[in-house]
């Protein structure tokens, strides 16, 4: 199962990445000042100069665009929620519709809890049950386009936010996305590292709370409670290994690669652009010519208009009548 290489964030690439990569405690000078020895002008907090992020959408070498949680963000709580936009901005279908596409289309996501200084790689979604987060991420929330994936924090991670920092298993972590799909016609496959600190509180038992949240939080164990970390661990895949099983686009979908799509029959208009032959001059006389509907039986409006037109004519030439016939038998004494 496929791991993380931990310490490091952001696009995992066998070539040069569109953002650069850098360590998370690395020590260089590309830091936030925050009395890490760094220094990058960032008003004191995480430099997230590595990802390409805009109005706080985090885009990904792939086709899914991450909402939350943003990068460096403490987590705690009673799970830790993930959402992400799986329609390509919208310009994909999502199920129940067929997302079936020979251009562009995602296949699907898999997404991991990592850390390689603390040696753990957690399993949060890997298409193994029908279960929430462990099911298929395209499948749950029919006809969303952000799912939200809802992983039950482990029984290691529990913690009241005193503990010394990566003394125990809480720390840093990274969410591991890994995504299989097409894009224009070319299957790829990519990692995205997305850090995280797991250093606010967790409770031992999970809230109450949680039951009512949509999708259910997960996994958990056989009485209810946390995982024994153990059962959702996976050995950790070292870093080469994970560059040689990528194969990124050549740009980042969206902003470099224009997304292509394959026409689809199923909603839109029909049929292409119609003629502007009307022209407009109804007046008074009724004359509103134009067709509606392009077909050769369209229907006309002149004749209509026209025909009510001539039938407000013979009224008033009818009243006219008849008030002269009146005047003219005042007069004769008729």
């Amino acid at each position: 199962m496929l791991g993380s290489w931990g310490s490091v964030h952001g696009v995992v690439n066998r070539v040069a990445p569109r953002r650069g990569l850098s360590g998370r405690q690395n020590g260089n000078q590309n830091g936030n000042n925050n009395g890490n020895g760094n220094n990058n002008n960032n008003n004191n907090g995480p430099d997230k100069s590595d990802f390409n992020i805009v109005n706080g959408r985090i885009f990904t070498p792939g086709l899914g665009i991450i909402l939350a949680p943003q990068p460096f963000t403490p987590m705690g709580g009673d799970f830790l929620h993930i959402a992400l936009d799986v329609s390509g901005d919208g310009k994909l279908p999502v199920p129940p519709r067929n997302i079936e596409d020979p251009l562009t289309q995602v296949f699907n996501f898999t997404l991991f809890l990592t850390s390689n200084i603390l040696q753990k790689n957690f399993t949060i979604s890997n298409i193994t049950t029908t279960t929430p987060p462990l099911a298929n991420i395209m499948n749950q929330e029919s006809g969303q386009t952000v799912k939200h994936i809802n992983f039950e924090w482990p029984d290691c991670l529990v913690g009241n936010g005193k503990e010394d920092f990566n003394t125990t298993a809480r720390g840093d972590y990274n969410i591991s996305i890994h995504q299989n799909f097409r894009l224009n016609g070319s299957t790829h496959y990519s990692i995205f590292n997305l850090p995280i600190s797991v250093t606010n509180s967790i409770s031992q038992f999970p809230g109450a709370g949680q039951l009512l949240t949509k999708p259910p939080p997960g996994p958990l164990s056989a009485n209810g409670g946390r995982m024994n970390c153990d059962m959702i661990n996976n050995p950790i895949m070292d870093f080469e290994s994970l560059v040689r099983s990528v194969n990124n686009p050549p740009g980042q979908p969206f902003q470099d690669i224009a997304i292509e799509i394959s026409q689809r029959t199923n909603g839109g208009q029909v049929c292409g652009p119609g003629t502007a032959n009307g022209n407009g001059n109804g007046g008074n006389a009724g004359n509103g010519q134009g067709n509606i509907g392009t077909g050769a039986t369209g229907i006309n409006s002149q004749g209509a208009l026209g025909t009510g037109g001539r039938s407000a004519n013979a009224e008033v030439a009818q009243v006219f009548a008849l008030a002269i016939t009146a005047i003219l038998g005042i007069i004769m004494g008729w």
